[in-house]
């Protein structure tokens, strides 16, 4: 179900329809209804049009953070994030990403543009899918921008492809957390504890799709201390050129948030990174839940 970019909606099952909004990946589709009474015919919908293309918006809905917990449950048994202080306290599964402090939750914020990635690749099994909700959105900035990193792979060429299939890099939330420390120079040592909970993981550097059989690139800059095999100078470099490559304008959405707003991805298929925008002036509160690895297979024909 390949669709023009930006086409009419079609109709995708009865009462889902679907309209495709990038050129190679990203679909809006309306009529999944998120509040605990989706069946299993419509959630087997949902989740074919999840594998075909990768990032679904479900537009301007309102639901509460056990909404979202009883529909990600869904798909999956869910991850409950590194930092569990950004969680919110009746509901660990909801991740808290912006600048709001209540309820005894603060909600986890950098003051830098965070890079590319794909959530949970520093845990052995990666997850499969997040879902992220908008409940509180500023007027301007702070896009989600999504990068087709299967279409980025189809498109390299064959000496390229026969380069860097084989080749593992090694994933490290360490790595990540002394990547951040120039934009958050507060923020406490990585601890000895979180040291021995999350391990440095060697992952693919190019992953095959458990359902669809797709190749993508599996890029994590900040999170991949080195590719084995090669020193961390060299590493840096091809992992840049295949980021230069895989975050070019034809392979990346940018999505604006509405309140309300809930996109669901495939990290087993796109990257993402957050934007900027003005925390003096504006606040952001955005809901996150993660489905665990090896969960969400085949459910549709």
């Amino acid at each position: 179900m390949q669709l023009p970019h930006t086409a009419d909606a079609i109709q995708a099952a009865p009462g889902i329809t679907v309209r495709q909004v990038a050129p190679s990946f990203a679909a809006e589709v309306a009529g999944v209804p998120i509040h605990g009474d989706v069946g299993e015919a419509q959630l087997d919908t949902l989740v074919d049009l999840l594998h075909r293309f990768r990032v679904l918006i479900v537009p301007e809905i309102a639901v509460t953070p056990g909404d979202l917990v009883a529909f990600s449950r869904r798909l999956g048994p869910l991850e409950i994030h590194s930092n569990i202080e950004n969680t919110l306290r009746d509901h660990r599964e909801v991740f808290c990403v912006g600048n709001v402090q209540r309820d005894g939750m603060k909600a986890s914020f950098s003051t830098g543009v965070e890079q590319w990635h794909a959530d949970s690749s520093f845990r052995e099994v990666p997850s499969d899918v997040s879902l992220f909700y908008g409940e509180i959105v500023p007027p301007e900035g702070a896009q989600t921008m999504f990068a087709d990193a299967t279409a980025a792979y189809d498109a390299l060429d064959d000496a390229t492809k026969a380069r860097i299939d084989g080749l593992r890099a090694v994933h490290s939330l360490e790595t990540l957390h002394e990547w951040s420390l120039p934009f958050n120079p507060g923020r406490a040592p990585f601890s000895a504890e979180k040291r021995a909970m999350w391990p440095p993981i060697s992952q693919d550097l190019v992953r095959t799709h458990p359902v669809t059989g797709a190749k993508s690139l599996y890029l994590c800059p900040s999170v991949i201390s080195h590719i084995e095999g090669m020193d961390r100078a060299a590493s840096q470099v091809l992992i840049a050129e295949l980021m230069a490559h895989t975050d070019a304008p034809r392979f990346v959405y940018s999505h604006a948030w509405r309140r309300g707003d809930l996109v669901i991805w495939d990290n087993r298929a796109v990257l993402h990174t957050a934007s900027l925008f003005d925390a003096s002036r504006y606040q952001r509160l955005m809901y996150r839940t993660t489905v665990e690895g090896n969960s969400v297979g085949a459910r549709a024909a």
